[in-house]
């Protein structure tokens, strides 16, 4: 069972093999995060190659991929692997090596066969959101994305609530040194009907107005 996952990529290793359309595609977002990449194959798009004259963290690797083994020790340096070829038994041989060596496994041509989901992503204002269908059909998880992109940015309380929330989080760690004893102030704060209907007006300077009122009676009490 997969579970969703943000995970940080800064320095992480990434191993792709294939470097045609859907390779660069994985290549560039990887090392848009800030990962360490290698792409292995026989050809590259012109993508990879511009990209690699000009960032360090990336390298091209042009061998042979056809027999598993030739790949070990940039399997054994990689964190993540990435199949991104069409030859679906040569997949599938990388995969199994892979995870013989503890690797975890991003098949990009077989959803069956893969340890971790690439998703559409989107971000508002910092709520960022990521949709997956797990293989069945990527053009609908693209147009759910856009979709729920569209009703954040019309949605002006949650944008709003985002703004104050996080201003209350920082806020409280100054006034309220214990994390259990914020937690709740959490929800209290989400309940409240004053905040949300300033949050539903875009009064954001009122909205955190009322919620510093708020932390500052509960941290009177503790």
């Amino acid at each position: 069972m997969r579970i969703p996952l943000y995970i940080e990529m800064n320095g992480r290793n990434i191993l792709i093999i294939g470097g045609g359309n859907v390779g660069t595609r994985r290549a560039l977002k990887f090392l848009e995060a800030g990962a360490n990449v290698r792409v292995v194959s026989k050809e590259f798009s012109p993508s990879l190659r511009e990209a690699a004259k000009k960032e360090p963290r990336l390298q091209l690797v042009q061998i042979d991929a056809s027999n598993p083994e030739r790949l070990e020790s940039l399997i054994e340096w990689a964190h993540i692997i990435v199949l991104a070829t069409d030859n679906l038994e040569l997949n599938r041989r990388i995969s199994q090596l892979a995870r013989r060596l503890g690797k975890l496994v991003n098949n990009a041509t077989d959803a069956s066969d893969t340890d971790i989901v690439v998703p559409f992503e989107t971000e508002v204002d910092g709520i960022r959101v990521a949709v997956t269908t797990e293989g069945k059909a990527g053009v609908v998880a693209r147009l759910a994305t856009e979709r729920i992109k569209e009703m954040l940015q019309n949605d002006i309380e949650l944008r709003t609530l985002m703004d104050v929330m996080g201003r209350a989080k920082e806020y409280m760690k100054t006034v309220i040194s214990s994390p259990k004893k914020r937690f709740p102030i959490y929800f209290e704060l989400a309940d409240d009907q004053k905040l949300r209907n300033l949050a539903r007006q875009g009064r954001a300077d009122e909205a955190w107005m009322r919620a510093k009122e708020i932390i500052d009676s509960r941290a009177v009490e503790s």
